[in-house]
């Protein structure tokens, strides 16, 4: 047996005992985080319809996570993914001129199952779904900041499903990167605290607030 064989041998062995890690880890990830306003709303009995509203807001966020791996390639984690700030702006006839803005503050603790699908020794495929809460404060503003929607706080059940690529370095350290797609429910605003037309404080905004995640992760088995 020559030497290139024999060093071939040994780096399968290796692989071979690093593959289907079971146990503890901690997993951190960084992700782009885009969020859509769906079905934004401003609930006014003066209102029309909707001209224009961006339902987009696009920037970078993060999670940290505590998981267990299992027999049969499964993992279960706890995840926390830090606050996100977003602002959703619309305008709505027959006040075209007023732009309302929603100030959107979400976090989220979850609970996370994954199954593993290796492709050889060190590469694998996997699909996740998860549960958990949001915990949610929107608020906002009527054209200029001196006429503020009240702060409303909500818990809001959230599911996400997502599916990645695990690439593993050692027995200790995985890297991986995936995306999600992640549902926080119905949002809303308190009512208005400016004198609106009639001088009534019947006006709130409200919206679906949902996610979506490019991301890049790093666990370490313990």
């Amino acid at each position: 047996m020559n030497k290139t064989t024999l060093s071939l041998l040994l780096l399968a062995v290796a692989f071979s005992n690093v593959s289907h890690a079971e146990g503890p880890y901690g997993s951190v990830k960084l992700q782009s985080v885009q969020q859509d306003l769906g079905n934004s709303l401003l609930t006014s009995p003066r209102v029309s319809h909707r001209i224009v509203s961006p339902d987009s807001n696009k920037d970078v966020g993060g999670s940290v996570a505590l998981g267990y791996g299992f027999k049969g390639d499964w993992r279960l984690e706890a995840e926390y993914s830090i606050k996100q700030d977003s602002e959703f702006k619309s305008h709505w006839a027959p006040f075209n001129a007023n732009v309302n803005n929603m100030q959107v503050s979400s976090k989220r603790l979850m609970l996370n199952g994954y199954k593993d699908f290796p492709l050889n020794a060190y590469l694998s495929l996997y699909a996740m779904a998860g549960v958990g809460v949001a915990n949610i404060n929107s608020e906002g503003y009527q054209s200029n900041p001196s006429r503020r929607f009240a702060n409303n706080s909500q818990n809001n059940f959230a599911y996400a499903l997502g599916v990645g690529a695990d690439l593993k370095l050692n027995q200790q350290i995985t890297l991986g990167t995936g995306y999600r797609y992640v549902d926080m429910g119905d949002i809303e605003t308190g009512n208005n605290t400016f004198a609106n037309r009639i001088n009534a404080r019947d006006e709130q905004l409200k919206g679906k607030l949902r996610e979506q995640n490019l991301y890049v992760e790093a666990r370490m088995a313990f």
